[in-house]
């Protein structure tokens, strides 16, 4: 081999080494789930591949016997056809990022599957009559006079993809839209260059470069979100809390004590543990990022019941089945179902009703169930009673973000309220 031949393979090399690792990490992180993540996946692959078989051409050429002959033959059609595959990835990664701002036409990736179609074809008539590369009778590799036509499939994929991205730069931000230009560009220039140098090979490697940073982009990206996510969850906790401690519940447990010093101490006493339980609860809920023990949830939620027990008297009934109570849930996960089910549900029936609160298990999952008996009610319906209500979305998202687990609500006007709370045993097995 030549020394620019082995500064081809080094290049090569390094090139599928960065590929391989960016793909570990993919895998590690678990970035596969979303359909353009699995093309970036895709496009990383193809140039893994495309790279080691350019590779494995150079070694092989300029040998003699069957084994050579067929492995140089093979390496550098499938160096050709994978490079091809590569940019229809991209093409298919960029749309579908795209789509993710705004509607995006399909007609670049029409074009682009059409160019890498015929250039497919024309590699495969190649083989039969040399009019891209030859393979001559010491088995040496040597560009045709029409060697041209095989760069142009690539260049036009590549200049549909300029085009759609033109058209929606004004949807992306300058960090977004940077590593997209650089894949553009990079490769572009690479097969400029390589198409009047002979024997010196970039595109692949210029590939690489453009995929680490891609991959460093989307490293950045997914910061962002997880930050966001986070503040999110903070904020969605701040304002559950909020919205358990109203100023008429506050006054209303307050005028149930006072109500209870009037010759029953021993339950005002009682009563006023369960009211300073209840703050302690909601105040704490706003130290903690991580799920707590569902005891703990459970304990929270019995003072605001046992409170609201003690005003509405034998209106409420509340029956507990607990079977297990030895995992994790988010703070403030439990209560505010229960609360939806006595002020929405119980205590707008005459004659009141039961709340019940049990615990059950299977191999795979733990479930809380939490029923009711009053007027049913829409859990997607936002009662207009004047009280700031989250609602149920932001338990479901805690809920799937912190521990993988899900809320299912069903209500039947008239017959009551059924909420299953799901826990998956094992979060890592658990569907996104």
């Amino acid at each position: 081999m030549s020394v620019t031949s082995y500064i081809n393979a080094s290049l090569e090399l390094w090139g599928s080494v960065m590929s391989i690792f960016i793909i570990l990490c993919l895998f590690l992180e678990k970035r596969i789930s979303e359909k353009c993540d699995r093309f970036f996946l895709y496009m990383l692959i193809c140039n893994t591949a495309a790279s080691l078989s350019d590779v494995a051409a150079l070694f092989t050429r300029g040998h003699s016997g069957a084994g050579y002959w067929w492995s140089v033959r093979l390496f550098n059609f499938s160096s050709f056809s994978i490079n091809y595959l590569l940019v229809i990835c991209f093409t298919c990664y960029l749309t579908l990022y795209l789509s993710k701002q705004s509607k995006v036409s399909l007609m670049p990736l029409r074009l682009s599957i059409v160019s890498s179609l015929i250039s497919e074809i024309l590699l495969i008539i190649n083989q039969f009559i040399p009019i891209i590369y030859y393979i001559d009778s010491h088995n040496i590799y040597h560009r045709a006079a029409l060697f041209w036509l095989s760069q142009i499939g690539p260049l036009l994929c590549l200049v549909f993809d300029s085009i759609l991205l033109i058209l929606h730069r004004k949807r992306l931000a300058p960090q977004e839209i940077c590593p997209l230009w650089v894949y553009l560009l990079l490769p572009v220039s690479a097969l400029t260059i390589q198409s009047f140098i002979y024997g010196l090979v970039l595109q692949y490697c210029a590939d690489t470069i453009a995929l680490i940073l891609i991959f460093l982009f989307l490293q950045i990206d997914q910061t962002r979100v997880m930050a966001e996510q986070e503040n999110k969850l903070t904020q969605a906790k701040v304002a559950i809390m909020m919205s358990q401690i109203q100023p008429h519940f506050l006054f209303n447990s307050l005028a149930v004590i006072q109500e209870l010093c009037h010759g029953k101490a021993p339950e005002a006493e009682a009563a006023t543990i369960e009211f300073a339980e209840y703050l302690r609860g909601n105040l704490d809920s706003l130290t903690t990022n991580v799920p707590i023990l569902f005891r703990r949830e459970l304990e929270h939620t019995g003072n605001y019941l046992a409170l609201e027990k003690r005003r509405f008297g034998d209106k409420l009934t509340v029956r507990y089945d607990i079977h297990s109570d030895n995992f994790m849930i988010p703070a403030l996960t439990l209560e505010p179902i229960a609360e939806n089910a006595v002020r929405n549900g119980l205590m707008k029936k005459e004659a009141g009703g039961t709340l019940s609160i049990s615990t059950c298990e299977d191999s795979e999952n733990i479930m809380i169930i939490i029923e009711d008996d009053g007027i049913g009610f829409d859990p997607d319906t936002i009662p207009q009673d004047g009280r700031s209500h989250i609602g149920i979305s932001n338990v479901r998202s805690r809920l799937a973000d912190m521990c993988h687990g899900s809320l299912t609500i069903t209500s039947t006007p008239g017959k009551g309220t059924r909420a299953v709370i799901t826990i998956p045993k094992d979060p890592a097995t658990a569907p996104l």
